[in-house]
């Protein structure tokens, strides 16, 4: 039966990485993943910050950046891609002097996976890593997949096999927040019927309760699948935020590639 393996950043290994992507581990967990004092001086300017915009998708939901999923067209991939440089400075301003947790879960990756880790990119355009992402008191994030070829430009052969997502815990409310993992992936079609006429996410009187449920402590990382089905509780009071990656796999002897 699957299971969440638990690890430290400097024990995090190229098997860890693949127990996620062939379906033996649901979930990689890494507590204490940002340093205290990073986390406590981010999280206090993270929790009001100016910056904060709604999700295009759902404005129920507010980020710092621009995300790849809220790519509609080609004026939205423009903006997206000469954004990513200032978006990625941004998060690294948060945390200085301390390094940004995106930067370090970057090397991290470098060092643990055996081809190495970078930045993905098309057409010579880079990538945005680290977008935050706040889910406020009562918002409910229903069970979802994520998939990359959703807003890939059109004809885009990306050769694509396997996507992995790495949150990173900056605040976690007290009540609620619990991330649920169902442990199955639906192809596109089947994810569709699940959907209905739903805009977006399934109603989880559809697919039955998941198989794991992970209440993360702020400061930590969860590495997951998240083209299997996989939710977050509402939070019951303050707002749960976390830095968002998402990793391509193409293979063991090819580089990963991070995005946002």
């Amino acid at each position: 039966m699957s299971t969440v393996k638990r690890t430290t950043a400097h024990a995090l290994s190229h098997e860890d990485i693949m127990s996620v992507v062939d379906g033996t581990a649901l979930a990689v967990h890494i507590p204490n993943f940002v340093h205290p004092e990073a986390l406590a001086m981010a999280r206090e300017q993270l929790m009001d910050h100016p910056d904060r915009g709604g999700l295009s998708q759902d404005t129920a939901f507010q980020r710092i950046g621009f995300a790849y999923s809220e790519i509609s067209d080609e004026t939205s991939r423009d903006r997206y891609h000469k954004e990513a440089r200032d978006n990625i400075q941004r998060m690294r301003d948060l945390f200085a002097p301390y390094a940004s947790p995106s930067d370090v879960l970057r090397l991290l990756l470098e060092e643990a996976w055996e081809p190495g880790a970078n930045l993905m990119h098309m057409a010579g355009r880079k990538a945005f890593i680290g977008i935050c992402r706040y889910q406020h008191k009562d918002v409910d994030l229903n069970p979802h997949t994520d998939a990359l070829e959703r807003n890939l430009p059109p004809g885009h052969v990306q050769g694509l096999k396997a996507q992995l997502s790495v949150n990173i815990y900056i605040n976690i409310p007290r009540s609620g927040g619990e991330l649920e993992l169902w442990g199955t992936e639906p192809g596109e079609r089947d994810y569709d019927e699940l959907r209905g006429e739903r805009v977006w996410g399934i109603d989880r009187d559809r697919i039955g309760p998941p198989a794991v449920v992970v209440k993360p402590a702020p400061g930590d990382l969860l590495l997951l699948n998240p083209r299997q089905i996989h939710a977050v509780r509402p939070s019951g009071d303050e707002p749960r935020i976390t830095l968002g990656h998402f990793i391509g796999y193409y293979g063991q002897d090819r580089p990963l590639e991070l995005w946002s």
